[in-house]
């Protein structure tokens, strides 16, 4: 079916000039990432999970080779071993890891964010965990300038595939919200619009 695809040169929003958008098609066991580029449509196989648009998917794969030595642990001491060097603080051991907002350092903190991160079995604490290690790549409002307008993470999202469950998240609400996709609307014959939860949910405790 990707061979039938026809991608066509209009940008999504007037706001926002022409992007080149990857994708990722992911089941509950393995993702592939499809890419259009001048020399043709590209199916890779995904065995990190993670996508961001340019460079393209080879060139973030060769890439996390400059990190293998990150780690979450405290480091050992490599540079003067007879020398003892203190471990002042936690983290040193992702020392290296980037912080900026480039898509490749995004696509170098997902991966380490995703693969040393760790919660417990239940669907409430792996769907809380997901929108955390999201929002170590997260675009804050004013910190990318695209032309005159401000780049920012509008929404994230995940869903249980077996359930139907759909989570999301947006800029303005960072409470999850939760759409049932197999209640009842997978019967209907029409389109069924859930408008965005963007309004701040506050929890006042007293």
């Amino acid at each position: 079916m990707l061979d039938q695809l026809n991608l066509v040169s209009i940008p999504f929003s007037q706001q926002y000039p022409l992007s080149p958008l990857h994708w990722i098609i992911a089941d509950q066991t393995s993702s592939i990432t499809v890419e259009s580029t001048r020399d043709g449509l590209h199916i890779h196989e995904n065995p990190v999970g993670v996508l961001t648009n340019n460079p393209p998917f080879d060139y973030h794969m060769h890439n996390l080779s400059n990190y293998l030595s990150l780690s979450a642990c405290d480091p050992s001491n490599q540079l003067a071993s007879p020398v003892a060097l203190p471990i002042w603080s936690r983290g040193l051991g992702g020392v290296g890891l980037p912080g900026d907002l480039s898509s490749p350092s995004r696509f170098v903190r997902a991966v380490f964010t995703k693969y040393h991160s760790s919660c417990q079995p239940e669907e409430t604490a792996a769907v809380n965990q997901f929108f955390h290690i999201l929002a170590t790549v997260a675009m804050v409002e004013g910190t990318v300038k695209v032309g005159s307008a401000n780049d920012k993470t509008i929404y994230s999202s995940c869903i249980n595939m077996d359930k139907g469950l759909y989570y999301y998240t947006t800029y303005q609400n960072s409470q999850p919200t939760c759409v049932a996709l197999h209640r009842d609307t997978l019967q209907d014959d029409h389109l069924i619009i859930f408008p965005f939860l963007t309004q701040p949910n506050f929890h006042y405790q007293n």
